[in-house]
This record gives C-alpha cells, sequence and structure tokens, in this order.
C-alpha cells in the first residue's frame, strides 16, 4: 500500500489540508550534508596510544632510577655491572661511580668491573662486598669484607692495597686473585708480578705461581708453589699452625719449585731451626757469594732482601742468571 506522506503521486484530502496548515513552518533553506558517522573506536584507540606511550616513558624512568648510577657526591672508582644485580652505597645500580666510603655488593650471579683509576682494573665476582677505603695521589685502598676479586694493577709498588678482615694485600705490581670466605680466611694466588700480604706482625711475600692463605688470629700463612704437591702443602699448614716438628718433614720435601717457600722461612724461624732452613734453600739455589751467611742466620734485612732478589731473577727468567 502506497503511503501519501512519501509519495506525492497520491492525491490524500487529509494529508493535503495538513500541509496547508503548517505550511508556514516548512524548512526551505537547503539541506546540509551529512557528517560523516564517526566510530566510538577511534578516540578510545588514541587513548590507548598515550596511555601505553605513558607506560613506557614510565617504565624508562623507573629503570634509571632503580639500575642507574650509583648515588655519588664526588670522586670515586667507575664500575658496570653485567649478568646480574649489585647494589652501591646502598641502591640498586648497574654501573656509575662508587664513592669513598662506599659499599658495593654483588648477587650471586653477577659481575662487576671496576676501574681502579689509571692504574688497572678490578672484577668482582658475585656474592661479594667491596668498599672503597680511599683514593689519591698517595694511593688506593679497598676493603674485601667477602667474595672474590680480581685485580691487574701496572703502578709503583704498594700504591695499591685490598683489605681483608685478616691481612692486607700490598700489591707490587701484578695481577691476582684474593677471596674471603664467610669467617674471614683469606685465600691469595699470585698470576704475575708479586703480592705482600701482612698482618699480625707477618709479612708473607707472593710472587707469581705462589699462593698463601690468611686466618684470623694468626694472619697470613707461609706461600706455597700453586703446584707444590699434597704432602708440601700439609707440612706447610702444619708448620704454620704452630707445629714446629715438622720442620724436618718441610725440608725434606721441599724441591726447587719452593724456593720462596723457604725464603719466607727465613724470617719465622730462629737459630738452628732457621740454620737448616738457610742450609736447604741453598741447596736448592744457591745463595751469591756477596751475601754472607753469618748475615742470613742473624736475619738481618738486607741480606734477606738481596737473597730474595737473586732467587726472584732465577725464578722470573732461570736460564738468565748463573748460579754464583
Amino acid at each position: 500500500m502506497t503511503d501519501p506522506l512519501y509519495d506525492k503521486t497520491v492525491d490524500d484530502p487529509g494529508v493535503t489540508e495538513l500541509e496547508n496548515l503548517l505550511g508556514d513552518f516548512a524548512h526551505r533553506a537547503p539541506l546540509r550534508e551529512l557528517a560523516p558517522r564517526r566510530s566510538w573506536r577511534a578516540p578510545l584507540l588514541g587513548a590507548a596510544a598515550v596511555a601505553a606511550a605513558a607506560a613506557v616513558i614510565a617504565l624508562v624512568v623507573l629503570r634509571r632510577g632503580s639500575e642507574g648510577d650509583c648515588p655519588s657526591g664526588g670522586g670515586g672508582f667507575a664500575f658496570s655491572v653485567s649478568r646480574g644485580a649489585a647494589r652501591c652505597a646502598g641502591s640498586v645500580a648497574s654501573r656509575g661511580t662508587l664513592p669513598v666510603g662506599g659499599w658495593l655488593e654483588t648477587a650471586g650471579g653477577a659481575v662487576a668491573d671496576v676501574r681502579i683509576a689509571d692504574i688497572g682494573d678490578l672484577t668482582v665476582y658475585g656474592d661479594s662486598r667491596v668498599r672503597l677505603v680511599d683514593t689519591g695521589a698517595g694511593g688506593h685502598r679497598l676493603e674485601l669484607a667477602r667474595g672474590k676479586v680480581a685485580a691487574h694493577v701496572t703502578a709503583p709498588p704498594r700504591l695499591f692495597v685490598v683489605d681483608t678482615p685478616v691481612a692486607s694485600a700490598v700489591d707490587l705490581g701484578c695481577a691476582y686473585e684474593l677471596s674471603v670466605d664467610g669467617d674471614g680466611r683469606t685465600h691469595l694466588r699470585v698470576e704475575s708480578g708479586a703480592v705482600s700480604l701482612e698482618g699480625h706482625g707477618l709479612v708473607s711475600y707472593a710472587p707469581l705461581g705462589t699462593e698463601v692463605v690468611a686466618v684470623a688470629g694468626r694472619g697470613p700463612g707461609t706461600p706455597v708453589a700453586a703446584d707444590s704437591p699434597d704432602a708440601m702443602r700439609a707440612a706447610v699448614a702444619r708448620f704454620d699452625d704452630g707445629d714446629a716438628a715438622v720442620l724436618g718433614e718441610l725440608l725434606a720435601l721441599a724441591g726447587p719449585r719452593d724456593s720462596f717457600t723457604l725464603w719466607n722461612l727465613l724470617a719465622r724461624t730462629a737459630g738452628t731451626d732457621r740454620a737448616a732452613v738457610s742450609a736447604r734453600l741453598d741447596q736448592l739455589s744457591p745463595r751469591p757469594a756477596w751475601i754472607a751467611a753469618e748475615a742470613v742466620l742473624a736475619g738481618d734485612a738486607a741480606a734477606l732482601e738481596q737473597w730474595r732478589i737473586y732467587l726472584q731473577m732465577r725464578w722470573l727468567c732461570p736460564g738468565c742468571v748463573p748460579r754464583l
């Protein structure tokens, strides 16, 4: 059926009368084009994009704040952390400058590379706690409370020192590994150059290829060659623990690799014991004629140092120094 309201070809008196009554209110202006229909999704997608961008920015800011530079008010040692997390001066950090007095603490799997001023580098392994005690023209000093570090330093002797709970590793221009366990027990292994491990009135001179242990209440023990057999190590450990009767067995076990073990024993013995050590060392690496036997037996520091230098030269280059 045709609707006369929409189909003007149909003549309907009622519709005509209605149109006449409403004619003054008819719309005579041209009709505007309808605006394209806007989807409700567009504003929401725009808002979502803005929110996502804000979240990314916030995440970056948070990460920079929680894993960024170590808070530092001045100079110190630059460091960076890989393969794990670390805390510097109490804040989580992946890089920055370790300030004087600040602790660097690494998690179990973390490794931190620390620049030691302009003289070398220090690797701090996982589960370690290291503090920068002091740094300046007069020297650089760290404290290793626990864990393990490896130092590579090229500098004049005694410019770099690492303190542990039981001894101090005084660098003499070298590379070495130093570790401290939960009881403060310290283990030093020298890879090049030499280190003087000092504490409790004792000094252990450890050149490349040797290692030494320091324990609470006693300080540093006697260095042994890294490739020393177990029997020699056991004898040295017993001597360091106060068993003087083991000295004869120790001397019998000593070979050419043990020259620096015996040299260190010269300062830890006296009387007939020192004479026995000197005689065995003289067999393994003859004492130069210019070093008087009487001075060695008397414990003269200058004589012992001269013998050490000679031993060091022969240790570094056996064929370069004739037996004198």
